[in-house]
């Protein structure tokens, strides 16, 4: 492919969140959390202004439905969450809402040079899919892994780490179900997605006419370190050389 130019590039942060019944008991924290999730993007995408254009999607989900608050909107035209439009109930097809969500997604980027974060926030195993199955979105992160596209997983009050494995996912909050420690994963969650483009705006500076392989090749590395605060290929470097 061409050689990257100096132009606007997307920035997709998706979040595809659990608002099961079991959700409610920390219902107010997942409400303020998010909303400081959105006020940092708010931030990025006046600091990134002049290179970066971001977008923000939302998909709240159970077995009732799965609203989707926004898809790829400008952050300052999307409302924070409240008590009205976060209602947690039923049950938690976590396969469904992310097969459902990473495939439109998937289609409606193509081929497009962009950076993409994803975070799926849960506090309990999937226990209601219908359509997706463990192996279909096994292989569907790791098929967007190699695009260069980022995963985290928050998640509580459930085996965490053997859950995200399973999902192929590396990068992972574990959090207590209280207010405190909720807004906590949050909190890290947004200067994660801080680190990212500071980051990338590194690499552009270092490497301005690096072919769009080197760049997939760098978000791949990139996010493999999503939630290690201070990371960078700098450090990464000098790390290794010793």
């Amino acid at each position: 492919m061409e050689k990257n130019e100096n132009k606007m590039q997307n920035v997709y942060n998706l979040v595809i969140m659990d608002k099961s019944g079991s959700m409610d008991e920390i219902r107010n924290a997942a409400i303020e959390g998010f909303n400081d999730v959105l006020s940092g993007v708010r931030k990025l995408a006046k600091d990134y202004a002049d290179t970066k254009n971001q977008k923000i999607s939302l998909v709240l989900f159970d077995t009732s439905s799965m609203d989707v608050v926004a898809w790829n909107e400008d952050p300052e035209k999307v409302e924070f969450l409240n008590h009205r439009t976060y209602r947690p109930c039923a049950c938690t097809p976590l396969y469904d809402a992310m097969g459902r969500y990473l495939t439109k997604l998937e289609k409606e980027i193509g081929d497009e040079d962009a950076s993409v974060m994803v975070t799926v926030i849960t506090d309990g195993y999937e226990n209601s899919s219908t359509d997706f199955s463990l192996k279909d979105i096994k292989k569907l992160v790791n098929r967007l892994k190699d695009k260069g596209w980022s995963f985290a997983y928050m998640g509580t009050d459930h085996d965490v780490d053997s859950v995200a494995i399973d999902l192929s996912i590396t990068n992972v909050i574990k959090f207590e179900k209280n207010m405190e420690d909720t807004k906590r994963a949050f909190e890290r969650e947004r200067r994660a997605k801080e680190q990212w483009l500071k980051n990338e705006r590194d690499f552009d500076s270092a490497n301005p006419c690096c072919s769009y392989e080197d760049k997939i090749a760098f978000r791949k590395r990139s996010s493999m370190h999503y939630y290690d605060e201070g990371w960078s290929e700098k450090t990464d470097n000098t790390e290794n050389k010793d």
